[in-house]
């Protein structure tokens, strides 16, 4: 019984990790990343070392999300929103212009004559 445990909640940190590292939005990889952390740490108390099951739970679940969750929020903070264009771009509500499609010979083929 106790092995079978063991296999459970380590194939679930198995499926937990794939899910994270799968995950594209940063405040959703913080949300699912604190779930990995839970799992670890029921993994832990599992395999018997209650302090390190502990330690994950408050690092892995509480501490590590936190941190990147604000990181996130302060880069936010630092953008410009996306409806602005970019210093010297075409003003708001206007057309961009369309991209130039006119290619040029590479120099030095020797057939421009």
């Amino acid at each position: 019984m106790k092995d079978a445990l063991i296999y459970l909640t380590s194939a679930m940190a198995v499926v937990m990790a794939t899910v994270v590292v799968l995950t594209r939005a940063p405040v959703r990889q913080a949300m699912v990343l604190s779930g990995y952390g839970l799992t670890l740490g029921v993994l832990f108390v599992v395999l018997q070392a209650p302090d390190v099951a502990l330690s994950q739970i408050g690092v892995g679940t509480v501490v590590i999300p936190l941190l990147v969750l604000l990181a996130v929020h302060a880069a936010r903070r630092h953008l410009p929103p996306l409806d602005t264009p970019p210093p010297g771009g075409p003003p708001p509500g206007t057309a961009p212009h369309a991209p130039d499609t006119h290619r040029h010979r590479p120099a030095g083929r020797g057939d421009d004559t």
